[in-house]
């Protein structure tokens, strides 16, 4: 199938751009294989970083332009206690928060239930756990609570981690946006987790939003989902 005229010029500008990051990319690793002080080592690899998630990031809008489906998620809906289901995560998960000397605390609230898939949710509560262990210091407590709020229930995870800029605000849920925000313990960064907590509360017919007061004061991550 030929590109109509628009396709073909947003086609254009993205291998431009791409190109771009990848010379980018190059030019790191030509320097790499030379003589460099830790110094600039340091920036080279944030420089390297930063292009390869600016060119995943060009390949997500071009497939938002063109409008590709990815991710699709189909609920399988069933009756759910959430307060069993996070304290099963909380377990899971443990151990990345015992690695870097954290902790982990509950506020279960009163009892409830959810009619919803509780593999998607599980996933959920996963991702926002271990983005709160990695983006939070050593001594920190992640605080999660949950509670009923008319229709709705609310499942709140608050960290006292390196926070978000307004302007990494804008972004956070955006799929391979590139953050100022840095994990405390050099952990990867896949920038990706966050996009797809979105689609899966979404996908529950919920919503998934944050809130920061500022770099270095933490963040709130609210997960409500209907009743």
């Amino acid at each position: 199938m030929k590109a109509s005229a628009d396709q073909a010029e947003r086609l254009h500008g993205f291998s431009h751009d791409l190109r771009n990051r990848l010379i980018g990319l190059q030019q790191v690793l030509d320097r790499l294989r030379e003589e460099a002080d830790p110094s600039e080592r340091k920036e080279l690899l944030h420089y390297g970083e930063q292009q390869y998630f600016k060119a995943l990031r060009e390949v997500e809008r071009l497939m938002d332009d063109m409008e590709v489906a990815r991710n699709a998620v189909r609920p399988e809906p069933a009756l759910v206690d959430p307060r069993i289901l996070i304290r099963e995560r909380m377990e899971l998960l443990r151990f990345r928060f015992d690695r870097k000397g954290q902790h982990l605390t509950l506020d279960p609230g009163v009892p409830m239930s959810l009619h919803t898939d509780p593999r998607i949710l599980a996933d959920l509560v996963d991702a926002l756990l271990s983005n709160a262990s990695k983006f939070s210091p050593a001594g920190t407590t992640t605080t999660i609570r949950l509670r009923a709020e008319g229709g709705t229930v609310l499942l709140e995870v608050q960290d006292q981690g390196v926070g978000l800029s307004a302007a990494d605000l804008a972004q956070v849920f955006d799929r391979f946006a590139w953050l100022e925000s840095r994990p405390t313990a050099g952990e990867s960064q896949g920038r990706g987790t966050l996009a797809r907590a979105r689609a899966w509360a979404e996908a529950l017919h919920g919503s998934l939003s944050v809130t920061s007061p500022g770099v270095g004061q933490g963040c709130l991550f609210s997960l409500r989902l209907p009743a």
